[in-house]
């Protein structure tokens, strides 16, 4: 996994620099048209159309650059609940009212060895997954605690987490499950997705952040299909950095020392 996900990489990073390029002829071009025309005419909501599908379309290249940086690691300490206090006021106006969002976060937790432009990106992409998963109606819940893993432990999570101790941050969400044919695909094919307005990247982005930081990503069993899904994201205290490596998949059948998963019930959302 950790190989096909770099070689994406290169690949995404080769095309947001020419869509960049393509994309800057076409907003110059019609930022330098605007003036030329009358205000409120045809050709303006033509041209205001034109700039606004091309800031789609930088959206678009962003992702791409931070897929591929997201392979590289420089981590100094980070804090997990600012990030995710972060995270709620930009998915805010794009939540329904009637959705629920529950904390249990622990006072004074750690800092983590992830600085704070990986670490919101990695977490925000999980917690925005969460929150769709959900529809209009459902609830997610953001939960984080420490656990000391030992090597069975660490096998659980895909990355590069190693015995020692970790910040084990869970999003929970009410929503559908993912079917396991869409599961199996997730992290193999990293620009796969079910979602009709996106692109993937999201999971495939979390993951090698994560794993490049020493850290990882699982998603967790359930205890029914069809309930909801559960993401876990371990990440390294930065008070006990390990050395930084390639990430490996994990083996089969390991599971957290808190909970053991099932790899044949675990549930993946993309």
């Amino acid at each position: 996994i950790g190989i096909r996900l770099a070689d994406a990489g290169v690949v995404a990073g080769r095309m947001a620099h020419d869509f960049d390029n393509i994309l800057t002829g076409i907003l110059g071009f019609a930022d330098l048209a605007q003036p030329m025309v009358a205000p409120g005419t045809q050709a303006a909501s033509y041209l205001a159309e034109i700039a606004k599908v091309g800031q789609r379309g930088i959206g678009f290249t962003q992702q791409l650059h931070a897929f591929n940086r997201s392979g590289d690691a420089k981590p100094t300490p980070g804090s997990v609940a600012a990030t995710l206090s972060r995270e709620e006021t930009r998915l805010k106006p794009i939540n329904p009212p009637t959705l629920k969002i529950e904390k249990d976060l622990p006072l004074n937790m750690p800092a983590v060895a992830m600085d704070a432009g990986p670490l919101q990106i990695a977490l925000g992409h999980v917690f925005e997954n969460a929150v769709e998963a959900c529809g209009k109606i459902g609830h997610v819940k953001v939960s984080a605690k420490l656990a000391e893993s030992n090597e069975t432990d660490a096998r659980a999570f895909l990355g590069k987490v190693t015995p020692g101790p970790y910040l084990i941050v869970s999003f929970a969400d009410s929503g559908p499950g993912i079917k396991p044919e869409v599961r199996k695909r997730l992290f193999a094919e990293p620009f796969y997705t079910t979602k009709v307005r996106h692109r993937g990247l999201g999971l495939a982005t979390a993951y090698r952040i994560a794993a490049a930081h020493r850290g990882g990503l699982m998603i967790e069993a359930i205890p029914a299909p069809g309930t909801g899904t559960i993401v876990k994201v371990a990440l390294p205290l930065a008070v006990s950095r390990p050395s930084i490596s390639t990430p490996t998949p994990p083996p089969a059948n390991a599971g957290l020392r808190e909970e053991s998963v099932n790899p044949e019930t675990t549930t993946v959302r993309g």
